[in-house]
C-alpha cells in the first residue's frame, strides 16, 4: 500500500486583469486546501508585478503580462499559477 498521500491546495484568483493607471493597484491572494508547508511566491517579470511574502500582488504601473508562481513549501515540488495582465486604458475601453 502506498503512503503517499494526496493534499489539495490552490491559490486564487487564477487570473487578474486590470487597467494600467497612475496608482498601484493590489490584489491579496488566497491559498486555499492544505499545502505541504509555506506557500513560497515568485513573479516571472517584477516590473509588471510583484508579490510578498504574503500574497499580495502589486500591479498598474507598467503595461504587459507575467505569471505568479506559488509553491507548496520551500523545495518547490508543487507549483500554482496566477496569470496576471496589466492593459493599456485603450484597450479596456475596447473590451468594454
Amino acid at each position: 500500500m502506498n503512503d503517499m498521500q494526496i493534499q489539495y491546495w490552490d491559490v486564487f484568483p487564477k487570473s487578474i486583469k486590470v487597467s494600467h493607471g497612475s496608482l498601484n493597484m493590489t490584489v491579496p491572494l488566497s491559498v486555499r486546501g492544505n499545502p505541504r508547508g509555506r506557500v513560497i511566491f515568485d513573479s516571472s517579470n517584477w516590473a509588471i508585478a510583484t508579490v510578498t511574502e504574503d500574497g499580495i500582488v502589486s500591479l498598474g504601473y507598467n503595461i504587459g503580462a507575467t505569471v505568479i508562481s506559488a509553491y507548496d513549501s520551500e523545495d518547490r515540488t508543487s507549483v500554482r499559477y496566477v496569470q496576471v495582465e496589466v492593459i493599456s486604458v485603450a484597450a479596456a475601453v475596447a473590451d468594454a
